[in-house]
Parts: C-alpha cells; sequence; structure tokens
C-alpha cells in the first residue's frame, strides 16, 4: 500500500511544479537622453540591446593581473548646471591700445607710469663773455693815443661774436610705489666746449699801428702799449674765449593732479650745475729797432663756477588728442663755489752769435703780473631757476616727440673778462725792461668780481614710458 502511495506521489510532482505562475519580467528602462553622463557611484540602468553607450564603464575593483591595487583617486565635484534662465558673469571691458600692468589697481598705469626716459639735443646760445678794451689802433703809422680822433677800439669793449652750442640732456625716471604716483628722476645735461677768437696784425695792411690800454699805476694816466708801429715792430695779437657748461640734478616726483587733459607734478631734491669760461690773449712782436729779436706772450684768465643746492619746481602736461603742451619751471637755492686762476708767461729770443738767446719769465705777461698771477677760490650764495616749454605729438601711449625752448639763470657768476686789472706799471712788463719783474708791487692786483650767465636755446626731444 506505501509503495503504491509513493508511485502515485512521484508521478504527480512534475504537474505540481508545472502548474506554479511564472513572475512577469520589469519593463525595460527608458533610453538615456544623447550626451548625459552617469555620475560615479550610481548604478547604471539596464542597457538594451543595440543602444549607445555615453562613456565607457570604469571598473571599480582590482583587475586580473594587477599586482597591486590601484591608488584611489578623489573624484571631482560636478556643479549643477545653471538654470536656464541665469545671465552669464560680466567681464570687465578692455579697451583697444590701452596696456595692462599686474600689481596696478585695475590693471592701469598710474598718473607717472612705471619708468620713463627721454633724449634731447640742445642748441643753445650761452650770453658772451664780457671783455674790457683791450686793442685799439691807427691807420696813420702813429702810436695809438686817447682822445685822438685816428684812435679807434679794434678788439674788446664788448663780447666777442659767439655761435650756438650744441649738446645733450638725458633723464631717467622711476616709480617708488604701485599706485606709480610717486616716484624719481635723474638728469644729466651738457653743452660743448666751444672756442671763438678774434685778430689783430699790421702785416695785412687794415691797420699799421696798435697798442693794448692801460693806466699807469705810477702816474695814473691812461696809456698805451705799444705793439706794433711802422719801423720799429710788427706783432700779431689774438683774442680768444671759450665757454662750457654742464650738470645734473636728482628730482622726487609727486602727482598732485590727475585729469584726463591734465597732469601736474611736483619736483623736489638737488642740483649741480657748472660753468667754465675761459680768456686767453697770445701775441708775437717781431722787433726790429729796440731789443731786436722775437717776443711771445701770454696772459690766460679762467673762472669756474660750481654750484650745488637744493631744488623745487613745477611740472604741468595739458593734453588734447595726440597734442600735448609741456612746461617746467624750477629754482634752485644753494652755494656757488667760484674759482679764478690768472697765469702768465713771457719769452724773448734775441740773436746772439750762432744763434738766439732765449729766456723765460714765468707768471709775467701783459695784464698778468706776480702781484696778480694765482687763484683765488670763493663761495657764495646763488640762485639757478629754469623754464622749460614744449609743444609736440603722442605716439601711442608709451611716445612723445616735441620741439621746446628753455632758459637757465646763474647769479652771482665768476667771468673771465671781469677778473682783469688793467693798472699796471711799465717797469715790470718783460717786453718793456727786457728783465722782468724787479721789485714788489701791488698792482695789477688779483680781484674777483661778480656778474651773471645764463643760456637759452632750442630743444629736440623723444620720450618714452614703459
Amino acid at each position: 500500500m506505501r509503495t503504491v502511495l509513493a508511485v502515485i506521489a512521484f508521478a504527480f510532482l512534475p504537474v505540481a511544479v508545472l502548474a506554479q505562475p511564472v513572475p512577469a519580467s520589469p519593463p525595460p528602462p527608458a533610453p538615456l537622453p544623447p550626451g548625459q553622463v552617469i555620475p560615479a557611484g550610481v548604478e547604471p540602468p539596464f542597457l538594451q540591446p543595440g543602444q549607445e553607450v555615453s562613456q565607457p564603464l570604469t571598473p571599480v575593483g582590482p583587475m586580473p593581473g594587477d599586482r597591486e591595487p590601484p591608488a584611489a583617486k578623489s573624484e571631482p565635484k560636478l556643479e549643477p548646471p545653471p538654470p536656464p534662465d541665469a545671465k552669464p558673469k560680466p567681464v570687465p571691458e578692455v579697451k583697444p591700445g590701452v596696456e595692462v600692468k599686474i600689481g596696478t589697481p585695475n590693471g592701469s598705469r598710474g598718473p607717472l607710469g612705471p619708468n620713463w626716459s627721454s633724449a634731447e639735443l640742445l642748441y643753445w646760445w650761452p650770453s658772451r663773455q664780457p671783455v674790457p678794451p683791450l686793442v685799439s689802433g691807427a691807420r696813420t703809422g702813429l702810436p695809438p693815443v686817447f682822445g685822438d680822433p685816428g684812435t679807434s677800439l679794434l678788439v674788446g669793449g664788448r663780447a666777442i661774436d659767439s655761435d650756438p652750442s650744441a649738446g645733450g640732456r638725458f633723464t631717467m625716471g622711476s616709480t617708488l610705489n604701485s599706485s606709480e604716483t610717486v616716484g624719481y628722476e635723474i638728469t644729466y645735461m651738457f653743452l660743448g666746449t666751444r672756442t671763438f677768437r678774434e685778430r689783430v696784425t699790421d702785416l695785412n695792411g687794415a691797420v699799421r699801428s696798435f697798442g693794448l690800454p692801460y693806466t699807469n699805476a705810477t702816474t695814473g694816466a691812461n696809456e698805451y702799449l705799444t705793439l706794433a708801429q711802422p719801423g720799429v715792430n710788427s706783432s700779431l695779437f689774438t683774442v680768444s674765449t671759450s665757454t662750457r657748461v654742464q650738470g645734473w640734478e636728482i628730482n622726487t616726483v609727486a602727482n598732485l593732479v590727475d585729469d584726463k587733459s591734465l597732469k601736474i607734478n611736483a619736483l623736489a631734491g638737488w642740483r649741480y650745475f657748472q660753468v667754465h669760461e675761459g680768456l686767453r690773449m697770445e701775441q708775437t712782436q717781431l722787433r726790429f729797432a729796440d731789443m731786436p729779436g722775437i717776443a711771445r706772450t701770454a696772459d690766460q684768465f679762467d673762472a669756474h663756477n660750481r654750484f650745488h643746492g637744493g631744488q623745487l619746481g613745477l611740472h604741468a602736461d595739458a593734453r588734447s588728442g595726440s597734442v600735448f603742451c609741456e612746461m617746467t619751471a624750477k629754482v634752485a637755492f644753494g652755494q656757488n663755489y667760484e674759482v679764478v686762476k690768472n697765469e702768465g708767461m713771457t719769452v724773448l729770443q734775441t740773436p746772439v752769435l750762432g744763434g738766439l738767446a732765449t729766456r723765460g719769465f714765468g707768471g709775467s705777461g701783459i695784464y698778468v703780473q706776480p702781484s696778480s698771477a694765482g687763484r683765488t677760490a670763493n663761495g657764495v650764495f646763488a640762485v639757478v631757476p629754469e623754464g622749460t616749454i614744449k609743444f609736440g605729438f603722442r605716439l601711442g601711449d608709451a611716445g612723445r616727440v616735441y620741439l621746446g625752448y628753455t632758459f637757465v639763470y646763474l647769479s652771482d657768476a665768476v667771468r673771465p673778462g671781469d677778473q682783469i686789472d688793467r693798472t699796471l706799471n711799465p717797469g715790470q712788463i718783460p717786453i718793456v725792461n727786457g728783465a722782468g719783474p724787479g721789485f714788489a708791487s701791488d698792482r695789477p692786483a688779483r680781484i674777483v668780481n661778480r656778474s651773471d650767465f645764463w643760456a637759452q636755446g632750442l630743444i629736440i626731444g623723444l620720450e618714452t614710458r614703459y
């Protein structure tokens, strides 16, 4: 009986299994939009056959054959996309031609700029040297005489004609703060040395006799030392002047006004200004009657001015488009160190048996004698004002070309022609006595007279800021 029941149960078991209901499969997922990326860590939905994969699946575990698992990398954080109605952030506008400088507010330059420099060609007229009356002559062949209508002044009594001097001026500057409102600049200028000459001789027929005026220290009378006279002697007399100017200055620059069309800067610093001038008188005399032979004389007067002082000034720059006008006014107060040097020399050559006998007398010329020869130095208070005006055109934002005018002045200056003492003792002059100074005398004296000096002229320049 048990065997029959077991057979019946075994026969109906497959029928019971097949009779169980089959669960329904889940519906397929909706396809992904094109370009959508599945974030890391999110289980991707089931992919239907033939559906395009937007990115490859990255394994999260070690791969077979790897010796050690790769180091974990931090995933970048993805910002949520902006809403459709969001406005983009504004981008600062950069004007064409404006240089953006890192470190200044808003990326723009300050009033002074980071660096600047200029080079200028100078074409200046220094003030002419004062020259006292030096040579007077006559066409009659008689020695010159004071008050004689036939005697005329040939050299001196006025400045010797001069031509302009060329030179240069160079400036370099740099800012001292990030806002470019305070800086410094260094300037150097020079004028080339120029020498001018005037000559007088009786050998060309223009005059037949001439001499040098002086006041006799013994009698007080005005007389002439005759250098050329027909049948007695002939002479070539040369007067030359020389001038040299140079200087430098260091200034602190501070911006006071920075407007679209006007910029004003203040200047404060130190100035050095130097003026060297010389006056030289040379003559070569051929002597026929009295002490025959050759006599050469030379008198040299040098005046050196070296000014040192503090300086203040203002600089204004007006602009309209590409055209600009620039004005600078400065004044320096300080000490002028003055040096006056007087030197003289006479050489007499007289014929002797077999040649010429030569004798030299140092420190003795005509206007320079032992009583006036030497060096004198003084320090006096002086003022140096300077004014400059320029007109030109801008070359973009970094360059400018211009044409201008400058005037500079030095008060209380020593000049060579003012240092000549024309009160002489004829007995001390070697070409008169043939033996040189024979006794001590206080005339001519070593004197120091002061006047003023100025220079003015044109400038042509180029300025750059970078």
